[in-house]
């Protein structure tokens, strides 16, 4: 059996409490779903990267092609210039000019061949990392959904919450939650108002002194652990 006062500070402790934990999940909120924003951010960026690699080799592709006809065009010019040539030695280099630009668009058109297979292989891997992706975006901005409700949820939890805290804080006087405030901005954690057991405080687990044990024993005034600073009482 605890004290009046003292059993209103207990409740006071466990509102303060809630009040705590329902803060805590509403500042974690932002952040989570600036996280699955990200992550959706990537998810989009990995598709363009995708599609990046494929322009990047339709304009190589493009580039072959320019290439090929650039063959072509000095292969016209050099049968053109065979035609006009009189010297044996002329005509003969013409035609290794040919040959050498007929075996250039060979090589060149057998390039864009393993080129254009490799920008269907490309697109192939786009269309499935693009379908993979999208369901999975789909999933994240559910869940980016399902944290914007609770944040309004938590939020309302919160003020109902601190209005618990207010209604139980008017039922106790000035000292004792002044004292109580004081303790609870100097604890490293909670709780803040703990037992004393076996003469010990079972917020720091140390031994207090004999002072302290027998004012908490009576329990007709607020009393601190001499080690922690924590508010004590007696559980009789």
């Amino acid at each position: 059996m605890v004290p009046d006062w003292l059993q209103k500070l207990l409740i006071l402790q466990d509102r303060d409490s809630r009040c705590d934990t329902i803060q805590r999940q509403l500042e974690a909120i932002p952040g989570e779903i600036s996280g699955e924003e990200a992550s959706i951010k990537a998810l989009q960026a990995e598709v363009e990267a995708a599609g990046q690699t494929i322009r990047q080799l339709e304009a190589r592709r493009m580039d072959l092609e320019g290439e090929v006809e650039q063959a072509e065009a000095a292969i016209v010019k050099y049968k053109t210039q065979q035609m006009q040539v009189k010297k044996n030695e002329e005509y003969t280099a013409l035609e290794h000019e040919i040959r050498s630009q007929q075996a250039k668009v060979s090589d060149l058109e057998d390039s864009e061949l393993l080129l254009m297979e490799e920008i269907d292989r490309k697109r192939l891997a786009q269309e499935s990392l693009r379908e993979s992706n999208a369901s999975q975006q789909k999933t994240l901005e559910a869940h980016i959904e399902r944290l914007k409700q609770n944040y309004e949820s938590f939020a309302g939890e919160l003020q109902e919450a601190k209005d618990a805290v207010k209604a139980c804080e008017a039922e106790l006087s000035g000292e004792v939650l002044q004292q109580y405030r004081y303790v609870k901005g100097q604890v490293k954690r909670p709780p803040v108002v703990v037992q004393l057991d076996d003469g010990r405080c079972q917020g720091c687990h140390l031994k207090v002194s004999g002072e302290v044990e027998s004012e908490a024993r009576r329990g007709d005034q607020l009393v601190r652990c001499d080690s922690c600073g924590r508010i004590l009482y007696f559980q009789r």
